[in-house]
């Protein structure tokens, strides 16, 4: 029995690999740049139907203003699709015909790509104009390019870090635990309230261990720069109660005005927990002014930082954060970063970076990781962000296998005409582009 079982396992592979070998072939998915080759499209009756684009054909004319019979010029090459002088508010306009020259009942589904927009940016030749690529028929789109070419995008952080010591020795029984939270909530100008007695009108946040110093275990933990009011707690301090009541001695008294205290994003602050209670029986932390306190500490934060910088091949770029000429800021928002900064390179082949200063400097075109570190002098603890560093051969901004239009369906021995343009949005600049080919994916 078991015999027979192989031999006919056998067989089947045999004949699997004959279908395989010998069957048309098909894929689930479209497949850019290919004109040959079946695509399984489910229809509406539950049945497939294949789709094969080597009967598909494409051709392109152009117009000066877009209206109907106005498409007279043809374009065969990348020098036809291209555009060097399109001046501010004006459009190329463009007409794909899309042909199914297919015998018999054989429907296409197919879409219109460009092969390769390139953007060159202002630092190549001078400044630039701003591309969007828009459909009218069709189908109607319309994206803007160069808003996605930025040189960098940056992300915010918007958050400040703030430091809790409890004392090795001399600290009180109800804090002996190793876990504890800040629970914090905004300015109650803004129409929010002071945190109540058991804190649930605010936010908890689980704060970090960093090392013992001077005879404290030290923690910390990043607030957004809005909090004001703030308490620190012990794990679980809210259940162990009696008759219902919070065990007041596992957090401390509140906090009511962390800005006040000169907590902000360019300064941390360290409130040291007492041995002593308040008057409603919260354990006090030390904030009397009189010899520092709460204590200013240097610590390690990053608020500010870019997320994406384009860089080309024979230049260099200054990527510090320190630099803050090179710093996307927000209106009103200056706090960049706390402690000193640290550059690393995730691919020395892509770029190479000083690690004191973070000028970048291009090795080759590709894509890599830039580490930025940032490391506090009082305390153990760092915090480290990425950025995606994108260096191209020329100051070329490239976008591959751009969509013109999607899933047009072309009935056998038809033709669809799909009117396209390219616009320069920008208020000051002619446009400059260039687009290598169109071509048709399944």
């Amino acid at each position: 029995m078991k015999k027979s079982k192989i031999i006919l396992a056998l067989v089947l592979a045999i004949v699997f690999i004959v279908i395989c070998v010998n069957g048309p072939t098909f894929s689930w998915f479209s497949r850019p740049r290919s004109n040959s080759g079946d695509q399984m499209v489910l229809n509406s009756d539950n049945q497939y139907t294949a789709y094969n684009g080597e009967s598909v054909t494409i051709s392109t004319k152009s117009s000066i203003n877009g209206r109907t019979g106005s498409y007279t010029e043809s374009v065969t090459d990348s020098a036809g699709l291209s555009g060097s002088d399109i001046t501010t508010h004006n459009r190329k306009y463009f007409c794909t015909t899309i042909s199914n020259t297919a015998t018999g009942a054989v429907e296409q589904n197919v879409s219109l790509y460009a092969n390769t927009l390139s953007i060159p940016t202002g630092a190549s030749g001078g400044a630039n104009g701003t591309l969007a690529l828009g459909v009218n028929g069709p189908t109607r789109s319309y994206r803007d390019y160069s808003s996605l070419a930025t040189q960098k995008s940056y992300s915010t952080h918007d958050a400040m870090r703030v430091y809790f010591q409890k004392p090795k020795n001399n600290c009180p029984s109800s804090w002996s635990g190793t876990e504890f939270y800040i629970c914090w909530n905004e300015d109650p100008n803004t129409g929010v309230e002071s945190l109540n007695s058991t804190g649930s009108n605010g936010t908890y946040y689980h704060m970090t261990y960093c090392g013992e110093k001077d005879n404290y275990y030290n923690y910390y933990v990043d607030i957004p720069k809005t909090a004001t009011h703030a308490f620190f707690a012990c794990e679980n301090w809210g259940t162990n109660g009696t008759n219902g009541h919070e065990n007041w001695a596992q957090r401390t008294q509140t906090l009511f005005d962390l800005h006040g205290d000169g907590q902000t994003q360019l300064q941390s602050k360290v409130y040291r927990l007492l041995n002593e209670t308040n008057n409603s029986g919260n354990t006090k932390v030390d904030t009397d002014s009189s010899h520092g306190a709460p204590y200013s500490v240097g610590g390690a934060c990053i608020n500010n930082c870019y997320n994406t910088i384009f860089v080309t091949t024979g230049s260099t770029f200054d990527a510090a954060l320190s630099n803050t000429t090179n710093i996307p800021l927000r209106s009103g928002y200056t706090a960049n970063y706390i402690g000193s900064l640290e550059y690393y390179s995730g691919d020395t082949n892509v770029f190479t970076v000083d690690k004191t200063t973070g000028v970048i400097t291009p090795v080759g075109a590709g894509e890599a990781k830039l580490y930025t570190k940032a490391v506090g002098s009082s305390y153990s603890d760092s915090q480290q962000v990425e950025t995606t560093v994108k260096v191209t051969a020329a100051a070329n901004y490239v976008f591959n296998d751009v969509p013109i239009v999607r899933n047009l369906k072309i009935p056998a021995g038809e033709s669809v005409n799909v009117y396209w343009y390219v616009i320069n949005n920008s208020e000051e600049y002619a446009l400059r582009y260039t687009i290598d080919s169109l071509y048709i994916g399944m």
